[in-house]
């Protein structure tokens, strides 16, 4: 995740039409955020960036840096407020929207998504599948609980699950460095999913109804790459609060998880894609999928708890 010293600087640039001369860029020391971030006190960095926040209230810098930070930590309604308020006050709308475009995509609310033609990376086929998933939002249907079966697959990802793309079925590694489902294109899934272009090699679609056991999601975004290995997002199960076993070789999905999982609360950084953990209070956060962060996790159930920002670990 790009570091909040960093993104506040992008926030408040002027406009990429501007027509000022190039300057070096200035040095510039972390800032308390940063260092307490860097550092593993994330209560410290938010507290920072409140305080930030307060100081100078209509600062896009500020106010934008701190729904960044919100949103990394799983509060992502809350981090698209502050950044559409960050823009509003004069912050640099492509980098906003760039962020904002991940965050309503993980919210699965499509009609909030930024459209404009100049968005980073935002071109036709992008527009064209956003505006179609803002009339056809995605659903979930199933049991309140239910179990798949996990392959251990750590070179690959946290695991791997057999997954339904319509009437095909495909093994796909759950991959916390992608959103939604990465699939190679193949015959048989053509019928089975909305095309909307393509970008370079890469088509864009959706995947009109995607089964994981019980589970049934509907509208699910697809990237098609060729001889793409089938990858499938931690965005697209972080609705049915999955708990990951190992051990015993199943992930729990949980559709209407009432009761919070139980256990040590190890906090989360999303970085849109990515997750970084901090593994122990006090130590830098790592990559989820790192040999640090596996080792924080290695042999207990864990669930990933985005409603906490955090993996809970039982112990």
């Amino acid at each position: 995740m790009r570091t909040v010293l960093a993104l506040a600087l992008l926030l408040a640039a002027p406009p990429l039409g501007a027509q000022a001369a190039p300057r070096p860029a200035p040095r510039v020391d972390p800032s308390p955020a940063d260092r307490a971030i860097a550092a593993g006190r994330l209560a410290e960095a938010e507290s920072a960036l409140y305080a930030a926040t307060r100081g100078a209230p209509r600062d896009p810098g500020a106010r934008g840096a701190l729904g960044a930070f919100l949103a990394a930590r799983g509060r992502l309604k809350v981090g698209a407020v502050l950044l559409e308020e960050a823009r509003q006050f004069g912050g640099d709308a492509r980098v906003i929207d760039e962020r904002l475009r991940h965050i309503y995509a993980w919210l699965g609310e499509w009609h909030q998504a930024p459209t404009e033609p100049g968005a980073p990376r935002f071109g036709r086929p992008e527009r064209l599948r956003v505006q179609w998933l803002a009339t056809h939002p995605p659903t979930r249907q199933g049991p309140d609980s239910s179990v798949v079966a996990l392959e251990p697959n750590e070179l690959a990802g946290l695991g791997r699950v057999t997954i339904g793309i319509g009437n095909t079925v495909v093994r796909a590694d759950i991959d916390p460095n992608v959103e939604g489902l990465v699939l190679a294109p193949t015959l048989e899934l053509l019928d089975e999913l909305q095309r909307f272009g393509t970008r370079g090699d890469t088509t864009l679609a959706v995947a009109y109804i995607v089964t994981l056991g019980e589970q049934s999601l509907s509208n699910v975004p697809v990237t098609l790459e060729p001889e793409a290995r089938s990858r499938v997002g931690l965005d697209v199960l972080a609705p049915l609060v999955p708990t990951f076993d190992l051990a015993a070789r199943r992930l729990t999905l949980h559709a209407s998880a009432k009761e919070p999982a139980r256990g040590e609360a190890l906090a989360i950084l999303l970085g849109f894609p990515g997750v970084r953990l901090v593994a122990r209070p006090g130590q830098s956060p790592v990559a989820l999928e790192s040999a640090a962060g596996r080792a924080a996790l290695r042999g207990a159930r864990w669930t990933f708890d985005l409603r906490r920002g955090a993996v809970v670990v039982e112990r």
